[in-house]
């Protein structure tokens, strides 16, 4: 017998009983690597198959998550950080500019902190929805708190969700840089109906009131977070006066 490289528990087999861990793991050459981004890449599980079913079926890809089939579908926060990181790069080659809140701010010295916070939320708005996740899914607790779903249960449902809304102002944003039409601003529009229907669809599709929850819940959720920056931005700004 040898001893599990993870737990140090003895292995009989080609895994370890206790905790799954392989007896051998596979040298990293170039037919690893093919593999693994083959993985990522493919249709059958992996980011494409990721976004594809949380287009088609959120709601219910969301929730075969949460109760335990999580082998195709790429992990949440992971998910949400790539969606982020392709809207930052078409952002950055394409100049296109998205996001909940425009600021237009004339004396910018008299509130600099503020300005700098609403500012970095406005151009980074892919990594500032990992926030606004945090206050949405707390409306979400709160409107729902008949189903027995966590609070981290339901922040999943959102980093999928808000994954998917990223890739939606992507979307616009290519194509707004190719035609020179301003379709960008339909992106808030198009999230706002995505996420209330996989919101309702996640609890339970066929009650009607969910889907109204479900919209207030992101409505609620997104004024929240604002409200927050803007409180935290001229409360600094107060204490350095």
């Amino acid at each position: 017998m040898e001893n599990c490289k993870n737990c140090n528990k003895n292995i009989s087999g080609n895994f370890c009983s206790d905790c799954g861990f392989p007896k051998e793991n596979k040298r990293i050459d170039r037919q690893y690597i093919t593999e693994e981004i083959s993985n990522v890449l493919n249709f059958d599980k992996g980011i494409f198959y990721t976004i594809k079913e949380l287009f088609i079926r959120p709601g219910d890809t969301v929730k075969k998550f949460v109760d335990g089939d999580r082998k195709r579908i790429v992990k949440p926060i992971i998910f949400l950080i790539i969606c982020s990181l392709i809207y930052t790069i078409g952002q950055q080659f394409l100049s296109y500019e998205a996001g909940y809140i425009k600021y237009n701010i004339e004396d910018r010295d008299s509130t600099p902190i503020m300005v700098q916070l609403f500012e970095w939320f406005s151009k980074n708005y892919g990594y500032a929805n990992i926030i606004m996740a945090v206050f949405i899914a707390m409306w979400i607790k709160l409107f729902f708190k008949k189903y027995n779903y966590n609070f981290y249960e339901i922040y999943i449902l959102l980093c999928y969700i808000m994954g998917i809304s990223v890739l939606i102002y992507t979307l616009l944003g290519i194509i707004e840089s190719i035609i020179n039409f301003p379709v960008l601003q339909l992106g808030i529009f198009i999230s706002l109906i995505y996420s209330t229907w996989a919101i309702g669809q996640f609890f339970d599709r066929k009650k009607k009131a969910n889907y109204l929850k479900g919209f207030l819940s992101y409505l609620f959720g997104i004024l929240t977070s604002l409200t927050i920056l803007f409180a935290i931005g001229i409360g600094i700004d107060i204490l350095l006066k």
